[in-house]
């Protein structure tokens, strides 16, 4: 029976040998109101946010939020822009990165626990106080514009938001198939690697983790085998 596939745990800075199995390219899409809600219709935790409840703890975190939330609920740019500014706490550049670029997190996610940012588990900041209505919708955006089922996303548009590709590999290490997730950069970058590999029976690609703005992003590059395995080695003895 093959070995069942698994997702690496996020170690920064773990090297792991690893062969390509297959890439799988996947088109990410974003829902966007046509029609941009009104601040009346906003949910608790969004209102929340406005408000400045919890001051400058988690702020990061609020002002992803927000900004993605204004992003799907139809909201112009600019508009957008100019109440953003005047509540969040955090530098411009996370209004660019999530403002029409990023899902809004759904209640299942908001209602975790979170270390900070990036995770958006908002359950520690007193912003999760559900009214009557919460319970009927997914998320804040489907609360703000009303969406109860997927024939009321008739009212908005989608768009293309990104490509990301998952990579299928074989971890040599736990003798196991592993999935890794990466964006185009990254599948441009693995491509080059894989062109570089060809032919060279001493060297193998090796996938290891490590931090950028905040965020542990996968990492690949070739290595020589006989120093890889003395790695190996020195790790289990």
């Amino acid at each position: 029976m093959p070995e069942k596939r698994h997702s690496p745990t996020p170690v920064e800075g773990k090297e792991t040998p690893v062969s390509i199995l297959g890439i799988d390219r996947r088109e990410e899409m974003l829902w966007i109101a046509s029609e941009a809600a009104h601040p009346e219709d906003f949910p608790p935790c969004i209102k929340g946010i406005i408000a400045g409840t919890g001051g400058e703890v988690g702020k990061y975190r609020k002002a992803a939020i927000l900004a993605s939330f204004l992003g799907q609920a139809g909201w112009r740019e600019a508009e957008a822009k100019k109440l953003w500014s005047a509540v969040a706490l955090a530098e411009e550049r996370i209004f660019e990165e999530w403002f029409g670029k990023m899902h809004c997190p759904k209640c299942e996610t908001l209602k975790r626990r979170s270390k900070g940012y990036p995770d958006t588990g908002i359950a520690d900041l007193g912003l999760c106080l559900p009214d009557g209505r919460c319970q009927e919708f997914e998320g804040p955006v489907e609360y703000a514009c009303k969406i109860m089922s997927e024939d009321d996303r008739q009212r908005g548009i989608v768009q293309h938001i990104k490509t990301r590709f998952l990579v299928r590999a074989f971890d040599w290490s736990k003798g196991k198939e592993m999935q890794i997730e990466i964006s185009e950069a990254e599948h441009g970058e693995l491509a080059a690697l894989q062109a570089e590999l060809t032919g060279q029976e001493n060297k193998t690609l090796v996938y290891a983790r490590i931090k950028v703005r905040g965020r542990l992003r996968p990492r690949f590059v070739i290595s020589e085998r006989d120093e890889l395995r003395r790695n190996m080695l020195s790790d289990l003895f």
